[in-house]
């Protein structure tokens, strides 16, 4: 019996998704914004608010998805990691369905997806790492399925409702939304359609992307924190004004596009060659310039960044794969010979593989032993503090002593004059609660706990000049 094309795509996906990330599942941390989702979100989960209880600068979205999680997948690292390539991939299949409805052949549409894929899964600060963009691009391509797909109002109310909830994960999702509109806008003006019914789908769009929102100002209105919410959500953004020269945007600019040649090769092609429709074109371009704008304009030059633009980039990059064999450019026709091009993804797919092995697997864990180490001695009640690692609290399943989780936020002054943290406060929270066990990475810091550690603390564990433990005496 033949597969349905649908159920033959999601099922490549999801197999896909899965097999190029599995080694990165097993490592207790790839990067310290992922250990931090998970601390809280274990917080969240008993009960303890955000925002005020324990505090970043994130929105709430991806806190309570991975709260959500933890009845299903409690404090098993590699569950969620398991769960974020399942999302990458059910966000691969959203995005090939929407191609296949615009028009896309089944080999651009796949190419798309697969494309997306391996675009995050190659690189750790690009996409290996579960971050906020890894489940916020769910919502988008949701969205962009129910886009291309229907032309009711209750359609265009429900793409808003899935932006909104990726605007509450994380707010640069408005940059999508804003491209969705500004493509609505422009087919109007340029097929000289009905503007004004047009601007009514934009505005009903925009209604339900700002239900999510009006629900989490709702509740922190009602249970009296609304002050606290606006300030670390919304006031302290504002506080990070970019000084950044702009020779940084455009090397931070064309080292994405570098990064990945290849595949920026395939998506000129895609954006510029007649054969591919040209309503495809004139979305990719529109969709590009709005979710680079979303990249470049906070001023970091953090590759997660990225992965928003990944899904305007594989979209248009897959539309190589669907050009009849005479339209593709001489240069580059090897790559759709089958053997060339499939032996060419099975020697990626070994290479990527042993990479991987050698980042995530070869090196010693130490954050993962010195969680063990401490598990093998903490009793019920026992407390700890980790000045850096804060992974060890969601494996020790230990909750911080201070409401500041991610480690630049109480270290950086950035970050402290941002937030108007009062360190010395914190500090006292910290030392009034006697954790027994105090960690530190090696060389230990001699700022804030130097004289309070060498009064109460004697050193029981040295994990591979990493990792130091100490110990309260007795």
């Amino acid at each position: 019996m033949r597969l349905p094309e649908s159920i033959k795509a999601l099922s490549i996906l999801l197999l896909v998704a899965v097999s190029i990330r599995l080694i990165s599942f097993f490592p207790s941390v790839i990067d310290h914004d992922e250990s931090t989702y998970l601390v809280i979100a274990d917080a969240v989960s008993q009960g303890y608010t955000y925002q005020v209880d324990y505090i970043d600068t994130k929105p709430i979205g991806i806190f309570l998805v991975l709260a959500a999680l933890k009845s299903l997948l409690g404090h098993a690292i590699w569950g969620y990691r398991l769960v974020a390539a399942l999302v990458l991939g059910l966000t691969a299949f959203l995005l090939y369905r929407a191609k296949r409805i615009q028009g896309s052949s089944w080999a651009a549409a796949l190419s798309a997806g697969i494309i997306y894929l391996i675009l995050n899964s190659l690189f750790t600060r690009f996409g290996v790492s579960p971050n906020t963009e890894t489940y916020f691009n769910l919502f988008t391509a949701g969205a962009l399925l129910l886009f291309f797909k229907y032309r009711s109002y209750t359609a265009f109310l429900v793409a808003g409702l899935l932006l909104g909830i990726g605007f509450v994960i994380k707010y640069v999702v408005l940059f999508d939304g804003l491209a969705f509109g500004a493509f609505l806008m422009f087919q109007s003006l340029r097929r000289e359609g009905n503007v004004v019914k047009a601007l009514s789908k934009a505005l009903t769009m925009a209604l339900g992307a700002t239900i999510p929102f009006a629900m989490v100002v709702s509740y922190y209105y009602q249970i009296g924190e609304f002050d606290r919410f606006w300030f670390n959500s919304i006031t302290v953004a504002g506080r990070y004004p970019s000084s950044r020269a702009f020779s940084h945007y455009i090397v931070f600019f064309f080292e994405f596009f570098l990064r990945f040649l290849p595949v920026t090769v395939l998506f000129i092609i895609g954006l510029w060659h007649k054969t591919v429709k040209l309503s495809v074109r004139q979305f990719g371009l529109i969709w590009s310039v709005f979710a680079l704008a979303s990249v470049l304009i906070p001023g970091n030059a953090f590759g997660h960044y990225y992965i928003q633009f990944m899904l305007p980039f594989s979209y248009l990059a897959g539309e190589f794969f669907g050009l009849p064999r005479q339209e593709v450019p001489r240069w580059l026709r090897w790559m759709r010979h089958p053997r060339i091009g499939y032996a060419l993804l099975g020697l990626l797919f070994v290479t990527h593989l042993l990479l991987q092995k050698k980042d995530y697997l070869d090196r010693p864990d130490n954050v993962r032993y010195a969680a063990q180490y401490l598990n093998q001695h903490l009793e019920p009640g026992d407390r700890i503090y980790t000045q850096e690692d804060q992974a060890i609290y969601f494996m020790t399943r230990r909750l911080p002593l201070i409401p500041y989780v991610h480690p630049s936020l109480f270290w950086l002054d950035k970050h402290i004059e941002a937030m108007e943290i009062d360190v010395e406060k914190e500090v006292a929270k910290i030392e009034a609660a006697a954790p027994r066990f105090m960690v530190f990475r090696y060389p230990v810091e001699t700022e804030r706990f130097s004289a309070y550690r060498t009064a109460h603390y004697t050193q029981v564990a040295n994990i591979g000049d990493y990792v130091v433990i100490f110990e309260r005496k007795n």
